[in-house]
């Protein structure tokens, strides 16, 4: 009788093996969900520097737009500019469009790093002209 309660007091090697891969599964994906979360933190402080800069390109052209010395007369235009920002030199590259309003034409501003092809963010505003 004592043999029998002797052979059910611990853990048999399988039973460890087996707790052990599901905790070292379960170990392997948290670091990988730590690991994209971390990766997208530094995407999105990217992406909202990259839109603060667009916003003051934005204004600056709306001031200028208010004095008639940007945005001239109707077709389509491209500038492009560099902004430095925390540390980081940042490409804005405006489009502007006529709309079917006139007076009004719809600005599209795309921002990047300089050097890098890669949109960041993407801001669409109406100017007058």
């Amino acid at each position: 009788m004592s043999s029998s309660i002797a052979k059910n007091k611990g853990f048999s090697l399988i039973e460890v093996m087996v707790a052990l891969i599901i905790a070292s599964i379960s170990l392997i994906a948290l670091s990988q969900t730590l690991g994209q979360y971390v990766y997208n933190q530094g995407g999105l402080q990217k992406r909202v520097v990259a839109t603060w800069v667009a916003q003051n390109r934005f204004i600056e052209i709306q001031n200028k737009a208010q004095n008639k010395a940007d945005l001239g007369g109707g077709g389509s235009l491209n500038k492009e500019q560099t902004e430095n920002m925390l540390g980081a030199d940042w490409q804005t590259k405006l489009t502007t469009q006529p709309t079917l309003i006139p007076g009004l034409m719809r600005a599209n501003l795309q921002v990047s790093l300089k050097g890098d092809k890669a949109v960041v963010a993407e801001v669409v505003s109406i100017v007058g002209k």
